[in-house]
């Protein structure tokens, strides 16, 4: 069982149990050789509820997020025969594997010639330098020396374009919520819960950094 889940399961029986105002008790059921079924039990006054635990999460960004960790450069590395800090952020919607392989020569390329800060927006070089077209293919929003770190050392942060949410707009959440109800990941969460054969059904959806930032600002 993850952390997540236990803790999330923990919360919707301490919620249950103070509405009802009486004892729930949890069973974990989505374990071999159940796999696919719904994550728990929740056993109440001799009934028993089905609760399904799952990420509010735009699949899309789900999906760039995974695709970075597993073929990009991490959150941070190290490039030898660079002279000062760099820190980089990138949009999450390009491929990693060309900033993978040619982030180190094209830092070296940079500080060979004294540029410390470019990106995508440096629009006096982006369409005339070559490395600079290439870090912009590649995905690099901004990158920029910075003082404090040891030289050689590279910072990353990874950003998705999600939807902002309107200043004063009460119903942002509520909208969101029924747009991503409706992705293919959450419709499969549905039938787990349905294949329950029980009236009483639970979608518990956790809010985390890996959450729409939308919502996680809301």
């Amino acid at each position: 069982m993850k952390p997540a889940e236990e803790t999330a399961a923990r919360v919707v029986t301490a919620l249950l149990a103070a509405d009802h105002n009486g004892a729930v008790t949890i069973e974990h059921w989505d374990v071999p050789p159940r796999q696919g079924a719904h994550d728990f039990w929740l056993h109440r006054g001799g009934k028993r509820e089905a609760l399904e635990i799952t990420t509010f999460a735009e699949q899309d960004t789900k999906t760039r997020s995974a695709h970075w960790q597993k073929r990009g450069p991490g959150y941070s590395t190290t490039v030898e025969g660079i002279t000062s800090a760099w820190t980089i952020m990138v949009d999450q919607e390009f491929r990693a594997d060309a900033l993978t392989k040619n982030l180190s020569g094209w830092l070296r390329s940079l500080e060979a010639e004294g540029i410390r800060e470019t990106g995508r927006w440096d629009s006096r070089r982006v369409y005339s330098h070559p490395v600079i077209a290439a870090l912009a293919e590649a995905g690099v929003m901004i990158a920029r020396v910075v003082s404090g770190p040891p030289a050689g050392l590279v910072s990353l942060s990874y950003v998705s374009a999600v939807p902002t949410r309107t200043a004063g707009d009460p119903g942002h959440v509520s909208r969101a919520l029924t747009q991503v109800l409706g992705l293919e990941r959450h419709q499969k969460d549905a039938a787990k819960l349905d294949r329950s054969g029980v009236s009483v059904r639970h979608l518990f959806l956790w809010v985390d950094p890996a959450s729409r930032w939308d919502v996680v600002r809301a």
